[in-house]
């Protein structure tokens, strides 16, 4: 199970994962990703991306790539942000998570700061 939220001021989509999902699963959240940023109004890149890991189990490996060929597809998002609680799941997403755009944290606090720590930076 997984929901998406936008906010679209900041350009931001939310996803929050919270089951084991199949591979069409995984798909099926791409896609409707994609819906949510042609909501925004922005263009595939422009957006931001905020994943909420913290009631989600560990994915099996299948699952796991098909979120790593999610994540290499063009329309990604400018810089994506993950943050979970648990030890086992941040290590998971790094193995999921090999872009220089993508940052892993415990907290949503943490995961928010430094996701829009460029848009602070820009308008100083």
């Amino acid at each position: 199970m997984f929901t998406i939220t936008t906010e679209p001021a900041r350009k931001l989509v939310r996803v929050k994962l919270a089951a084991m999902l199949t591979s069409d699963e995984v798909a099926e959240l791409y896609r409707q990703e994609r819906l949510a940023v042609a909501g925004l109004g922005c263009r595939p890149g422009e957006h931001l991306c905020l994943v909420d890991l913290t009631d989600c189990p560990l994915q099996l490996q299948d699952v796991v790539g098909a979120f790593q060929r999610g994540l290499s597809s063009p329309g990604r998002s400018r810089r994506l942000a993950v943050f979970t609680g648990r030890a086992l799941a941040r290590m998971q997403a790094r193995r999921i998570l090999q872009r220089q755009e993508a940052a892993i944290f415990e907290t949503e606090a943490e995961a928010r700061q430094w996701l829009f720590s460029a848009e602070i930076s820009k308008a100083a």
